[in-house]
């Protein structure tokens, strides 16, 4: 049976505090995401069967973590997903280089193939329909050190996500 599965950053509990305060400011545009489904998503994998994982744990073994921060100072509004994230201006080279690097493995492993360019963010609302006026942000500065693999399900109609395997900068 395949899961879904994908690559992320994860957000921590202090940031995640930060992104509440910012869904407060918000305030009721839609769909508030929980804290703990915070992350920022570097490559999409799709169903992926316990062969494939197998695979892909394999050729990541050693995936390299770069140390960075990334200052997510912009809110991003998706309309066609529906969805409200808080985003960067600028991508950090090397992240963007990993998030690319994971993509194409992907892609060349028959998994899900990315058509849209990398644009980290960190997903807020869901369910916002229409065309909406959004504030400059408060700027935060987001600590990349450490990368998952995450399995996405549903459990009593619920999304959860669950981390599988944790790869850390040293």
């Amino acid at each position: 049976m395949a899961e879904r599965l994908f690559f992320a950053i994860p957000v921590g509990i202090s940031h995640q505090m930060a992104l509440i305060k910012h869904q407060t400011h918000l305030g009721n545009i839609g769909r508030v995401v929980p804290s703990t489904q915070f992350h920022l998503t570097l490559a999409f994998l799709g169903p992926v069967t316990q062969t494939q994982k197998q695979e892909l744990l394999q050729r990541w073994q050693d995936l390299p973590v770069p140390e960075l921060h990334l200052s997510l100072d912009r809110y991003l509004h998706f309309e066609r997903a529906g969805v409200v994230c808080l985003g960067c201006g600028d991508t950090p080279i090397a992240l963007s280089r990993l998030a690319q690097r994971l993509r194409r493995d992907a892609a060349q492993h028959g998994l899900h193939a990315h058509r849209a360019p990398f644009r980290p963010h960190v997903t807020l609302y869901r369910n916002v329909h229409g065309a909406i006026e959004l504030p400059q942000p408060e700027p935060l500065s987001l600590p990349l050190n450490e990368v998952q693999l995450v399995r996405s399900y549903r459990d009593m109609g619920k999304l959860v996500y669950s981390p599988l395997m944790r790869w850390r900068n040293a």
